[in-house]
């Protein structure tokens, strides 16, 4: 083999071994990335799935004192009413809240 082919497949090696090493960064940026976004849904999940639990507790709060006012001949129905809407208004500040978070996690 002539010295230049020599330096035709040093040079060749070479570009080729950087093109190698900056691809393998590119594999490494886009699996933090994967991590990242795994971690941003899971958090996402977690939060959403907080906000839900306390949005299913509060609706069976609200069915429980709708079902007690049925249920009561002698019960103050001006008083639960104002329960259950009291109850009504907090589960749609639960519902809103999450529905902010799932909306933020997808910005």
């Amino acid at each position: 083999m002539t010295d230049t082919a020599m330096n035709n497949e040093q040079a060749k090696k070479t570009e080729c071994d950087a093109v190698e090493r900056l691809l393998n960064e590119w594999r490494t940026r886009i699996d933090e990335l994967k991590v990242q976004v795994d971690l941003a849904v899971k958090d996402v999940r977690d939060e959403v799935g907080d906000q839900l639990k306390i949005a299913e507790n509060v609706f069976l709060a609200a069915r429980s004192r709708l079902s007690n006012a049925l249920n009561d001949t002698g019960a103050d129905l001006k008083g639960m009413r104002r329960d259950i809407e009291g109850l009504l208004q907090d589960l749609k500040g639960v519902y809103d809240a999450s529905i902010a978070v799932v909306r933020r996690g997808r910005g």
